[in-house]
């Protein structure tokens, strides 16, 4: 199964971003895809769901569109933000279900979740095409925050 994940070619538009600004409203970070990336990042993560082993993949993202920064419409659309080109999908079989850890990395962001969490994301991906977010996933603590937003690109 991990051959089969590390061989998984991502298709389609991952976008990833955070706040520089009026971050106290809008903590943690960014995400959405469009349709090719939702149902080829599902593939992926029924694969690591399936696989008995700890697995995680890079993936290169793309900076946001002005359309989607209006989404969240965090300052009219206007405010600073920053993005990384690339997100690792990290699924940790030794910890437990509900976990959940974002790491800002110097190219990347990577996400770290349990199975649990494995499909509360996959359920959040998958919605996005169907014009699903403006809700979050985050750990325990309710940091550690990513927020899912619709995507107005056809």
């Amino acid at each position: 199964m991990k051959a089969k994940i590390e061989k998984h070619k991502v298709s389609g538009k991952v976008y990833t971003w955070t706040y520089k600004d009026n971050n106290r409203n809008y903590p943690g970070w960014n995400f959405t895809v469009d349709l090719k990336a939702s149902e080829s990042l599902s593939e992926l993560l029924n694969l690591m769901s399936n696989c008995e082993w700890s697995s995680k993949k890079k993936i290169t993202t793309e900076l946001p569109t002005q359309a989607q920064l209006n989404v969240p419409n965090n300052q009219n659309g206007t405010a600073k933000w920053k993005s990384k080109p690339n997100l690792t999908l990290n699924c940790k079989t030794s910890e437990s279900e509900n976990h959940w850890l974002i790491k800002e990395l110097d190219n990347g962001i990577e996400i770290e979740f349990g199975k649990e969490k494995l499909t509360e994301l996959q359920n959040a991906i998958n919605g996005i095409p169907k014009g699903n977010g403006d809700f979050a996933i985050s750990d325990q603590n309710e940091e550690n925050i990513l927020y899912f937003w619709w995507n107005l690109e056809k």
